[in-house]
């Protein structure tokens, strides 16, 4: 049985004015012109998070662009007002991880107390980096079938994504089996992996955690082309922008749990007349998220929020081995009947160590009997753990035993994030993260001297 534990803390500083190597920021960028096709000058342009109500503004330039840099994937409100025209709102603007929007605005003369509601879909066009790939949404990550609740296995539905590990292995407690991913025929075990920015990839490649489904918001998979400040893979990219919280409380609990009485006995044994052996599962989990509220202390309202996400998991299932075990003559040193084959013939002839001649050549015990004041009261000790046979053994070092065990696999994960808006262009995040493991190992005797 091998217990591991993982932990990451990592924070971030998101500056509007710069921007972040191995980001997960996007852009949004546009042209303001009025009804003639005309470019406007010194049109105030506002973003604002649907989610949470933070707002960013800046200024067109002479020749009527607008740029928002380093965007926190989301959706989007933008707005745009300048004296002698109506404003202009489009609502729905989604960016995705490292995804540049171009959103173009027509402005109508009239009040700037009447405004104009769009509507339309914005296009995604990736003209500022080479970060090109396909995103996996929150929406396909809660709806699609995920039998590990693997967020990096969803993968799979983007072109050219070959995962060859095996499919059982593909849950949180399956780093080697979630890491053998093939993008663009690129090798197996050569993608790097980042959590909101920070790799997470180890020095063989596999990522070191796998975040649960409830803390993440989206995947972007990126085969084969990125800026190079991604580097370090000869693969591609799994770019996953952990989720934050908003100004509404959510949260989310599941669960599943599948009980022994409800499975069939398999065809063996039922054939040796065996019992089914136990093996009941559970994965459960929860998440809860919204503004840092402090009763008479803090309101973070539009300021300062949370996300909160923990999934376990708990399976028990039940094997059989042979083994290999000393008779009660053999613990006490009596080796005299202990046959190289059937219950007659020649013993396994049990030689002195202190007896070695100069040729390498040994004397045999006595009878093959070891002396009891040759037997080690520790080795002894020990010895007498062993389980007594449970059949005659075809010859000595065959099997003579036959035992039962439970493998209990256990995992739990707990994420938690915090987001500031220190002002209007500097966004602060901090986000932990702890893992922990106990993989399956047999327990055959139930002693120590159990293989």
């Amino acid at each position: 049985m091998v217990t591991r534990w993982t932990t990451l803390a990592f924070s971030t500083l998101f500056a509007c004015l710069s921007a972040n190597a191995q980001s997960i920021q996007g852009g949004i960028r546009g042209l303001v012109t009025d009804s003639g096709g005309g470019v406007i000058a010194n049109v105030k342009v506002s973003l604002t998070d649907q989610a949470t109500n933070l707002t960013r503004t800046t200024l067109t330039s002479s020749t009527g662009d607008y740029v928002f840099n380093a965007v926190v994937p989301a959706v989007y409100t933008v707005s745009a007002e300048s004296p002698g025209f109506k404003k202009y709102d489009r609502k729905g603007v989604t960016v995705g991880t490292q995804e540049f929007i171009t959103a173009d605005i027509k402005m109508e003369v009239g009040n700037v107390t009447e405004s104009v509601m769009v509507t339309e879909e914005v296009p995604v066009i990736e003209t500022a980096n080479a970060s090109a790939g396909q995103l996996i949404d929150r929406q396909k990550l809660i709806d699609l079938p995920n039998l590990g609740r693997n967020p990096f296995m969803m993968a799979k539905i983007a072109q050219n994504v070959v995962a060859v590990g095996n499919p059982r292995f593909n849950r949180m407690q399956d780093q080697s089996g979630s890491s053998q991913i093939s993008l663009a025929g690129g090798p197996v075990r050569g993608n790097n992996y980042l959590l909101d920015g920070i790799p997470i990839t180890d020095s063989v490649n596999r990522a070191v955690v796998i975040p649960t489904l409830e803390a993440v918001q989206e995947v972007k998979v990126q085969a084969n082309t990125y800026d190079a400040e991604m580097g370090r893979t000869g693969g591609g990219m799994f770019n996953t922008f952990m989720k934050s919280g908003s100004n509404s409380l959510q949260g989310s609990l599941f669960g599943y749990m599948r009980e022994t009485d409800w499975l069939a006995n398999n065809f063996f044994n039922n054939r040796a007349g065996r019992a089914r052996p136990e093996q009941p599962f559970r994965n459960y989990g929860a998440s809860i998220g919204g503004p840092v509220w402090i009763p008479k202390v803090y309101n973070g309202k539009d300021k300062t929020f949370f996300w909160i996400s923990g999934e376990a998991y708990r399976q028990t299932s039940s094997t059989t081995g042979e083994f290999a075990v000393p008779t009660a003559a053999e613990i006490g040193g009596d080796f005299s009947r202990s046959f190289r084959s059937g219950s007659s013939g020649a013993v396994q002839m049990i030689y002195d160590p202190l007896t070695t001649l100069a040729d390498g050549s040994r004397q045999v015990f006595p009878g093959n009997i070891i002396p009891a004041n040759r037997l080690n009261p520790i080795g002894l000790a020990i010895a007498r753990t062993y389980p007594a046979p449970g059949r005659e053994r075809g010859g000595f070092g065959q099997n003579n035993y036959t035992a039962a065990s439970s493998q209990y696999d256990r995992a739990d994960q707990t994420t938690w994030k915090l987001d500031h808006q220190v002002t209007s262009w500097w966004r602060a995040t901090g986000s932990y993260l702890h893992y922990g493991s106990i993989e399956p190992g047999e327990n055959w005797f139930g002693t120590i001297s159990s293989p």
